[in-house]
């Protein structure tokens, strides 16, 4: 392949911008454009030298990876240069000058995964990383990239590897193995069908853990939602007011607690009016409290009120506000908890039990699927495992077989489609 080069920093000012090349002549063209004192470069030591490009010169280091012992398996070269965008594009135009091709979106770590240091799964981890908005994620983005759910995915796919070609074996000798290979196939695939279940559960929690907890309030008017709000992401973000529907429409705020990244949703109060927006207001925070993942129901505990919303599929906070004018001791039971936002006395309880959420399922060493495509083809490998019918003919049970095979290897890639890996790595920035 060709070799590239492409800016590996931010855009913008900064003390220090890289410029990356990869392939067979970046040390070559590395050294048509700087110079170092040294008479030879060895691989992983930095060297002090001088840019030297067409309009302008400047100081930095060199740095060689010598393949297969770098991150896309080639030879790799980063120039460290003073970070301002002319003297990175200056330098990029003047590698490209030498010989050098300008890379793609994610193309660095398309080789990598094209020469093998990377599963598909664990290169698609490289661009969450990137994207992680808390802790939580970036630990995700991190285990994921260390190969945890590449290597679990690989070995349920060599045990179905090995139960097809056993049973393909069988074909050509029925009477000496089909008696010894028909007996396994349930082991094999219940044993696989359990661990498939498994990781598929933990898809939630990875969705929670990249996207953030969506947090709806819901509450009837004045008992405090807005003010709750404003003590929960620590600034005022909502009106307050006494006035009776002063909130009438969706305030959304996000914060990160404990590594947890919580997107709050203050609603409407709910009452009967007969203002057409105030009750726009209320359908929409019944909407809001629908979609979800975890709804607080905020009471007036001065009042004899009971919170308003239920649900047994996702997980309800009531939240009793104003303990500081009904005496209520601030604490926690259970999913009820008993605060003053007016005085900041029990809120974090409150975000700690959002965050916990996240945090009781996070394993250092184990695997959560954060990824939709990633679900998508384990539901698939487990359905064509569930259609095994072991008193079928060996040929249609192969069939099932292979199709969980074949869904399973679009996660490690080794059956993902030219298509897919392409789209995967059009989501990447140029110089990673």
């Amino acid at each position: 392949m060709k070799t590239i080069v492409a800016i590996s920093t931010p855009s913008g000012k900064g003390g220090i911008g890289i410029v990356r090349l990869s392939g067979d002549d970046a040390l070559a063209i590395a050294k048509s454009v700087f110079t170092v004192k040294s008479f030879s470069i060895e691989p992983n030591y930095m060297y002090f030298g001088t840019f030297s490009g067409k309009d302008f010169s400047d100081n930095g280091y060199l740095v060689y990876f010598k393949a297969p012992r770098s991150f896309t398996g080639e030879d790799v070269v980063e120039l460290q240069l003073h970070g301002g965008n002319r003297i990175l594009e200056g330098a990029v135009e003047e590698c490209i000058a030498k010989g050098a091709t300008a890379a793609d979106r994610g193309e660095f770590t398309k080789r990598a995964y094209l020469n093998g240091k990377l599963a598909l799964a664990d290169a698609e981890a490289v661009i969450d990383m990137i994207n992680a908005e808390s802790a939580a994620a970036v630990r995700a983005g991190f285990r994921q990239m260390q190969g945890y759910l590449a290597r679990e995915v690989k070995h349920f796919e060599d045990m179905l590897l090995n139960l097809i070609s056993a049973l393909e074996a069988s074909l050509d000798y029925p009477d000496e193995m089909e008696d010894e290979v028909l007996p396994s196939i349930p082991e094999v695939t219940e044993k696989v069908k359990e661990n498939l279940s498994r990781l598929i559960s933990s898809a939630r929690e990875g969705r929670l853990v990249k996207s953030g907890v969506n947090v709806a309030l819901i509450g009837e008017t004045n008992v405090g939602k807005s003010s709750l709000l404003n003590r929960l992401v620590g600034c005022d973000r909502a009106i307050v007011t006494d006035i009776a529907g002063t909130t009438r429409d969706t305030i959304e705020a996000a914060i990160e607690h404990n590594g947890v990244k919580i997107n709050f949703i203050d609603t409407a109060g709910i009452r009967q009016s007969d203002d057409m927006i105030e009750m726009a207001g209320v359908e929409r925070s019944k909407v809001t409290a629908e979609g979800a993942d975890v709804v607080i129901n905020v009471v007036d505990s001065t009042k004899d009120e009971k919170p308003l919303y239920t649900s047994d599929e996702k997980t309800v906070f009531n939240v009793y506000n104003k303990c500081d004018l009904s005496k209520k001791d601030v604490k926690r039971q259970g999913n009820d908890f008993f605060v003053s936002a007016k005085y900041d006395k029990g809120v974090s309880l409150i975000l700690d039990a959002i965050a916990d959420i996240c945090l009781s399922g996070e394993t250092e060493n184990g695997s959560t699927v954060t990824s939709a495509r990633h679900l998508s083809a384990l539901l698939r490998a487990k359905n064509s495992l569930q259609s095994v019918d072991i008193s079928a003919p060996v040929d249609c049970i192969l069939i099932d077989l292979k199709a969980a095979l074949s869904a399973l290897g679009e996660i490690t890639g080794s059956s993902a489609s030219e298509e897919v890996v392409d789209a995967i790595f059009k989501n990447f920035c140029v110089g990673k």
